[in-house]
């Protein structure tokens, strides 16, 4: 039987696509004055924790919410790794053939292994599988392994560059540019999803889940402790090498703005139901599909307008590349059926 989609989890991953393809596009195409000044700025930070986090902690809601099979798990991780993969080998197309062509030298293996979000999440899926199978439901143990997640890398001697040679250590550990999803720290995510599930089943009654009031109220202090901490959260989220390879401040300041976030979203898909929540809801369900076709049109575009364009065009390849793509994840979803 098939399952009931949620209208706000569909909901919140639509706006996490619009987030991320502001991001793409003012850091593929913008002027640098744009790029370095506070368009930049700003554009990295709504591209920060209101994207991958969110991502994460919705997958790892939904694999415990679904409950599959370690075969399940481990065949859709090992599929997302290779998708992946071929994400990076198609988005970054164009300039794969000037290399081979000898007209651009570059490290073509780390473009090919590069650390893409669905390599980690199919990584992630695959652990998943058997923590779930070792630890059952003991919300304890999720919750000390989320803090020795966020700790390992304080303990892992740094690595600030790659050897030529190295292609696998990225995807799990690695402070340098082409790690820039490693598992560590970025699992915790994954837990802290699959935690709230157990959490809010096991501990939470649905009178507590649907009272109105309670949301409200905690609603009203998450808001206040986001905004207490928002300068943090920031300053984190505008510096890559702090935002990919972050702690646990950040992880918390994350945690409590996906808390919001969360019961924000809810009150406004309860409220609102229309063409631009609708949308936003399409994206949601075909977000694999979006994120794969609109990076293979964005990356391979970046290789002619790379960092040279103004608002005018950022506006204008936004809207250009929001229409063909979901025109084409339309067309996905139609084949599908």
């Amino acid at each position: 039987m098939e399952q009931v989609r949620s209208r706000t989890a569909d909901f919140l991953k639509g706006v996490a696509i619009i987030a991320m393809v502001q991001l793409v596009l003012v850091e593929y195409f913008a002027r640098p004055e744009i790029l370095n000044g506070l368009t930049g700025k700003i554009s990295l930070f709504i591209g920060g924790p209101p994207v991958a986090p969110l991502f994460l902690t919705v997958m790892g809601y939904y694999i415990a919410h679904q409950q599959h099979s370690i075969r399940y798990h481990v065949i859709r991780g090992i599929k997302l790794i290779f998708l992946g993969i071929f994400l990076n080998v198609a988005r970054n197309a164009y300039l794969l053939y000037e290399i081979a062509s000898g007209k651009v030298t570059q490290d073509i293996w780390h473009i090919i292994f590069g650390t893409d979000i669905l390599i980690l999440a199919g990584i992630s899926l695959i652990v998943m599988a058997f923590l779930v199978k070792l630890l059952r439901g003991h919300v304890l143990a999720y919750l000390t392994l989320i803090i020795v997640f966020l700790l390992l890398q304080y303990i892992i001697p740094p690595v600030e560059k790659a050897h030529p040679q190295s292609i696998i250590l990225p995807f799990f550990y690695g402070k340098y540019p082409q790690a820039q999803f490693p598992f560590i720290p970025w699992f915790a995510y994954v837990l802290a999803g699959y935690t709230f599930y157990l959490f809010k089943q096991f501990f939470v009654s649905d009178q507590f889940k649907h009272n109105k009031t309670v949301n409200m109220v905690l609603a009203i202090l998450s808001g206040i402790l986001l905004l207490i901490s928002l300068p943090f959260g920031y300053s984190v989220s505008i510096r890559h090498m702090l935002f990919y390879h972050h702690g646990i401040l950040f992880f918390l300041f994350c945690v409590n703005f996906l808390f919001w976030w969360l019961l924000s979203a809810k009150a406004l898909v309860d409220r609102f139901q229309n063409k631009i929540t609708g949308y936003l809801e399409f994206l949601g369900r075909n977000v694999t599909a979006f994120y794969v076709l609109f990076m293979i049109i964005a990356g391979n575009m970046g290789v002619f307008y790379q960092k040279k364009e103004n608002y005018l065009m950022l506006i204008i390849f936004f809207v250009l590349l929001m229409v063909v793509t979901s025109l084409l994840v339309r067309v996905w979803e139609r084949i599908r059926s």
